[in-house]
């Protein structure tokens, strides 16, 4: 007959098979128990990874979770109800598996008071979301990773067992992983080993499942235990990828790789925001360096800060000081935002269009150069930003064009990258401050006074208690800062609890706390007695990190400060917090570097001299100097994606080189040519019929691929084989090769729906 092995379909594990199959839906044979075997390989890895990620101090376990999303998904996939009964089940199931980790974590003596603090902190973080707050409760971000879980490892279980589509499993489960590994210091690469052998596993296992479906309804034969020669192969496979993963050398390769998985983490830099927004708290790690302050619309008062030690730029043309990176003008009672901003792009060497009254007295240009040794795009400047050497976007209030908060690279600096930025000091007096007055302009009034309505009265009346000997804001100013300073530095304070007001909590509760908290204490305070005030960020220079003129910022010396206006001399910085010198402490000298009413009347001293050439102090020089730009080496970001794509395109050549030859490694090659061409035939909508013999299937065959005789002689080299004694088989073995592969390639283009040009020719 046409079938290569009889004996075979009626053997002990074929029916087995047939029986498994056969029998209800709820129970699983054990190539299914094998299948959900390599799923929960994966599903564990992943959820062993971000716990030991540590996203949130305390988290519950995600593995009961992810238990429960598997072994729901896989009832789904096998009891016969309504695909409505079942989801809605899963669903309820979820919800209650999800809030049964949710209460773990919240507060309270019972469990159901620990539910009604649930519900209470949802209903607080809906608020937040709906009026774009900062939250500081971990509890959502908690409940999502849960909720995400099980909900992945339901919809992947189900779609895995009902459709035999493991992509819906894997892929989430995947970006997870490798998005957990890569953002998370020290993650250990053991999931991603695991992951990576249930993955090849379950492709294996289903794939295998499909074909075995297809040849039991062609009726070609296959070795019993199928499935675990296909686990061999997995297994191998994985312990090769694992070993040329080790073989690879580190250095810039490693670091090009890393921008290979950061090209696919971009496009979602854009919802870093709202993500710090929302889980401030969470120790995320998007966006360009993983830095502390992301220099983006939001700050959040954080609590438990751990900073590190890594290297974020090299700086010289200052003894001191802070380096300002952006500031932020709204306080929401959680932390600080960035509101009512406008952007101009500015040139290379472009001084930003500014009015007289713009130029405030007693103020110096002073010029930096940077060299960075990380990724970022935010620029730093010494005092208010004012200009640099490298195409950058300004970012202003929309209520001022003159208020300049923020200049940005038009693309991110990388490791190399250097520039030049000039920023304004004050150098102004005590006493000239003190004389200074309160006539504020209109647009700082309306921008830099602002505070939440609900802000407890007990600030406002501290805040009069501290200042009430002080007749001028300067003196109030310095009375605060004072103030603020006794409390001891401690960045290891928790965040705000939800609910609270951050500064009535560190003032009156915490007493104790870190820059973002004694800077927002210090503002608000100001604020609430009518002084306007804005917390800056950016970098607190640190002569322990000073190597000659070279200081060397990293990312324990990220910072916040207060900015007090002072009219007529600008924003002058402030220091709350005890753990670095009061005020600015920028030492220059003024007779070195230019005032900034030298830069007046712009169109004046700059007609057309674009090397800025007569502004004193080495300045315009500074702003002409063209930027450095890191050499570009060897390509080895595209060279990882290259091979990273040649590595898949090789896995996927072998994994089907293998699946082609799976069940025939014990058959004559004749006998293998022809189970070959019989699973093509198959393909093509030739499938053989029981009673027929291979000569009839052949003349059918070879008739439709217009291959009479290369069917022929392969049928009879066939039969010889498998019904003629083996010293009497006369086939020529290279003509049986020569027609199998007429045969295979006439039939693989009648699979694919290809013309065959050579239909009607000579054979």
């Amino acid at each position: 007959m046409a079938e290569l092995n009889l004996h075979a379909q009626r053997s002990l594990g074929r029916r087995v098979g047939a029986a498994a199959v056969g029998a209800p839906r709820i129970f699983l044979s054990w190539e299914d128990w094998f299948t959900l075997a390599a799923l929960a390989v994966c599903a564990l890895s992943v959820a062993a990874s971000v716990q030991q990620g540590e996203w949130v101090t305390g988290m519950p376990a995600l593995v009961p979770t992810a238990v429960a999303g598997l072994v729901a998904g896989l009832l789904a996939a096998r009891i016969r109800l309504h695909w409505s009964v079942l989801h809605l089940a899963g669903l309820l199931a979820g919800g209650a598996v999800v809030l049964l980790a949710a209460q773990s974590f919240a507060d309270g003596a019972t469990i159901a008071d620990r539910i009604a603090d649930v519900r209470f902190r949802m209903v607080e973080w809906y608020r937040v979301v709906v009026a774009g707050d900062i939250s500081t409760d971990n509890l959502p971000f908690v409940i999502f990773v849960h909720a995400a879980t099980y909900a992945g490892l339901y919809v992947g279980t189900w779609v895995t067992f009902r459709w035999y589509n493991p992509w819906f499993a894997l892929i989430p489960g995947g970006v997870v992983l490798l998005l957990n590994i890569s953002l998370i210091k020290g993650q250990p690469s053991a999931p991603f080993f695991f992951y990576l052998l249930g993955g090849l596993l379950l492709l294996s296992r289903v794939y295998l499942q499909r074909l075995q479906a297809q040849w039991r309804r062609m009726g070609v034969p296959y070795p019993d235990f199928v499935s675990l020669n296909a686990a061999q192969v997995a297994v191998t496979l994985t312990l090769l990828f694992v070993a040329l993963a080790w073989s690879v050398p580190l250095g810039k390769q490693a670091s090009a790789a890393k921008n290979v998985a950061l090209f696919f983490v971009q496009p979602f830099e854009g919802l870093t925001n709202d993500a710090v927004r929302l889980f401030s708290n969470v120790n995320l790690q998007f966006g360009a360096g993983g830095n502390f302050h992301k220099f983006q619309g939001v700050l959040p008062i954080r609590g438990n800060v751990e900073l590190g030690q890594r290297v974020l730029f090299e700086v010289t043309g200052i003894q001191g000081g802070f380096l300002y990176g952006t500031s932020y003008d709204t306080y929401t009672g959680s932390g600080w935002r960035a509101t009512g901003r406008e952007q101009r792009r500015l040139d290379a060497g472009t001084l930003p269009e500014l009015s007289s009254e713009d130029i405030a007295e007693s103020r110096v240009a002073t010029t930096i150069s940077v060299t960075m040794r990380s990724d970022e795009s935010t620029l730093f400047f010494p005092g208010a930003p004012l200009a640099s050497n490298r195409n950058t976007v300004m970012e202003f209030s929309e209520v001022h064009a003159g208020d300049i908060v923020q200049i940005r690279s038009r693309r991110v600096l990388r490791e190399g990258d250097t520039y030049n930025a000039v920023g304004s000091v004050s150098i102004a007096t005590p006493d000239q401050l003190r004389s200074a007055g309160a006539e504020y302009p209109d647009w700082v009034t309306q921008r830099y006074l602002q505070l939440p309505a609900d802000l407890p009265e007990s600030v406002r009346r501290e805040a009069e208690r501290v200042t009430a000997g002080a007749t001028n804001p300067y003196d109030a100013a310095v009375a605060l800062e004072a103030y603020l300073r006794q409390f001891p530095f401690d960045p290891s304070v928790p965040a705000p609890p939800p609910g609270r007001d951050a500064v009535e909590f560190f003032l009156f509760d915490l007493k104790r706390g870190y820059f973002d908290y004694q800077a927002s204490a210090m503002a608000v305070m100001l604020r609430s007695i009518g002084i306007p005030a804005r917390v800056a960020a950016g970098y607190a220079l640190d002569p322990k990190d000073q190597n000659g003129a070279t200081f060397t910022v990293r990312k324990d010396d990220a910072y916040t400060w207060v900015e007090v206006y002072f009219p007529g001399y600008g924003w002058v910085p402030f220091n709350p917090t005890a753990d670095r010198p009061a005020g600015s402490d920028i030492a220059i000298d003024p007779s070195q570097v230019p005032n900034l009413e030298d830069f007046l009347p712009l169109d004046q001293l700059f007609p057309e001299d674009p090397l800025f050439s007569d502004i004193p102090g080495g300045v315009g020089t500074s702003l002409a100097q063209p930027p450095t730009n890191a050499p570009a080496g060897p390509p080895w970001t595209l060279i990882w994606a290259l091979a990273a794509l040649v590595a898949i395109l090789a896995a996927a050549a072998t994994g089907a080189r293998l699946a082609w030859g799976w069940g025939l490694g014990g058959l004559p090659a004749t006998a293998a040519l022809w189970a070959k061409v019989q699973r093509l035939g198959s393909w093509a909508g030739i499938r053989p019929v029981h009673f027929e013999t291979p000569r009839e299937y052949a003349a059918r065959l070879g008739a439709a691929v217009r291959r009479p005789k290369a069917a022929t002689t392969l049928a009879a080299a066939y039969e010889e084989t498998r019904y003629g004694r083996p010293d009497l088989v006369r086939a020529d073995p290279d003509e049986t090769q020569r027609s199998y592969v007429r045969l295979r390639n006439a039939l693989v283009k009648k699979v694919l729906h290809l013309r065959d040009k050579s239909e009607g020719g000579p054979e």
